[in-house]
């Protein structure tokens, strides 16, 4: 997806302005050498008013998606950040799974969860027997990364994204579990198997950026990233599924970093020293990796350790920078003052509650001190309509006042699977899901001991 992801190296320039680190290629072991994270705070043990907090947290951002919604196809919007109808796909996934934890919380009846989920789900899927039927535009099964909610039609120059692509469909199976034995069940069964992932599949396994009319396939990615959800995906299609290579492509180029010696050693795009939330939170928003792992690495102890890493560069940069406030942490694709924070932006105190919020299934401990913090702190500045907007920055005396799609989808999803780890049973209920990870050498970890 868009989040400013450049997979260029420009020897040097970075490096000479971060922490001098190892990189380690490929080593089965690296993860092992590992802070093992903060295992007090659990959702049992917060006390009554910090168990609200975060059930108001997580509640307004789901509101977000369900007051935003268009009433004719269902489709969001990406939030104030984006003042026009261009709404993303990967927010629709986002979507569909919040309306299934509203559901379950009871913020909504189910009758209207239902409702709304199949709206959603119909705007994805072209009725054979009517050529008529709304459906939103794309390529051999995926979809066009922006989109105009009312029109379904692609925005711009989008380019079909497989990764936005592959948010949607995580919703969109969740959804097929939550509403088993319903139209939605079958509904969202065809949508996924529409996808032609074999298409967007590049002639050495590797998986494709994605697709335009003008430029063909383009684009690969060979090494961590938040791609692995749709290499899942991908894999366990039964209908146009990646090759099992495509999984050994993906991961065979694996750097890992450790620039802490306190940190256990992670894994990030290009070896850059730039663990960004997104990168580890998006995947884990479904995949359940807690206890298994494949060939070459623990995701979720890599999604620790990365996070641990993400504090500990926030909290140093404070130091150095003088930062208003030296606790601080939370370093994520998101608004700016100016512009977007892509991936390939340097970290400027730009702080998102959202990477806080959604790091707390990882590292509890540090994470919920920080939730606290803002929103007692900064909550006259910082905290709306739907719960804490995008991102601010004290030292440049900013205060975001919007809201952006995918990151009140991340808060949602993960404090609901601090909270219960609903999503993950749900989602990994799924068969596919189930074949992917056997296809991609998933295995407990308790087994391997």
């Amino acid at each position: 997806m868009k989040r400013g992801l450049i997979l260029i190296l420009i020897n040097g320039l970075i490096l000479t302005l971060l922490p001098s680190f190892t990189v380690i290629r490929n080593s089965n072991n690296s993860e092992s050498r590992i802070d093992k994270g903060n295992k007090g705070i659990t959702w049992k043990n917060l006390s009554k008013s910090d168990q609200q907090l975060l059930n108001n947290i997580e509640k307004k951002a789901f509101e977000f998606f369900w007051d935003g919604a268009d009433p004719n196809t269902g489709l969001g919007d990406a939030g104030s950040f984006i003042k026009s109808d261009r709404v993303s796909i990967a927010s629709e996934g986002f979507a569909l799974s919040s309306i299934c934890i509203a559901d379950t919380r009871g913020w909504i009846s189910h009758q209207q969860a239902y409702d709304r989920v199949l709206k959603i789900l119909n705007s994805f899927y072209q009725d054979p027997n009517n050529s008529k039927d709304f459906c939103v535009q794309g390529q051999r099964g995926l979809f066009y990364h922006f989109i105009n909610r009312k029109t379904g039609k692609r925005f711009g120059n989008s380019e079909v994204s497989t990764i936005d692509s592959g948010i949607l469909l995580a919703g969109v199976l969740n959804c097929m579990v939550h509403f088993k034995g319903t139209e939605i069940e079958s509904l969202a069964r065809k949508i996924y198997l529409k996808a032609d992932w074999k298409w967007y599949t590049r002639p050495d396994g590797a998986i494709a950026a994605g697709w335009t009319p003008e430029r063909g396939i383009f684009g690969e990615f060979k090494g961590y990233n938040e791609y692995i959800l749709a290499l899942v995906l991908g894999l366990g299609s039964p209908t146009h599924p990646m090759p099992d290579s495509s999984w050994n492509v993906y991961a065979g180029h694996y750097r890992w970093i450790k620039p802490y010696k306190e940190i256990g050693a992670f894994l990030t795009p290009m070896w850059k020293m730039r663990p960004e939330a997104y990168l580890y939170q998006f995947p884990a928003c479904w995949i359940d990796f807690r206890g298994k792992k494949d060939h070459y690495a623990d995701y979720w102890q890599n999604g620790v350790n990365a996070l641990a890493a993400n504090r500990k560069y926030c909290l140093d940069w404070a130091a150095k920078n003088n930062y208003p406030d030296k606790e601080l942490w939370g370093w994520t694709a998101c608004a700016g003052k100016n512009h977007y924070m892509g991936f390939d932006t340097p970290y400027d105190g730009t702080i998102a509650p959202s990477a806080v919020a959604a790091s707390l299934p990882f590292i509890p401990d540090y994470a919920f001190p920080t939730i606290k913090r803002m929103y007692e702190k900064y909550g006259d500045k910082i905290w709306g309509k739907y719960g804490f907007t995008d991102a601010f920055n004290l030292a440049q005396n900013w205060y975001d006042k919007g809201y952006i799609s995918i990151d009140e989808g991340n808060t949602v999803l993960m404090i609901e699977n601090f909270r219960s780890g609903n999503v993950w049973k749900e989602f990994m209920k799924v068969p596919y899901i189930q074949k992917a990870m056997k296809k991609a050498g998933f295995k407990s970890t308790s087994s391997l001991n």
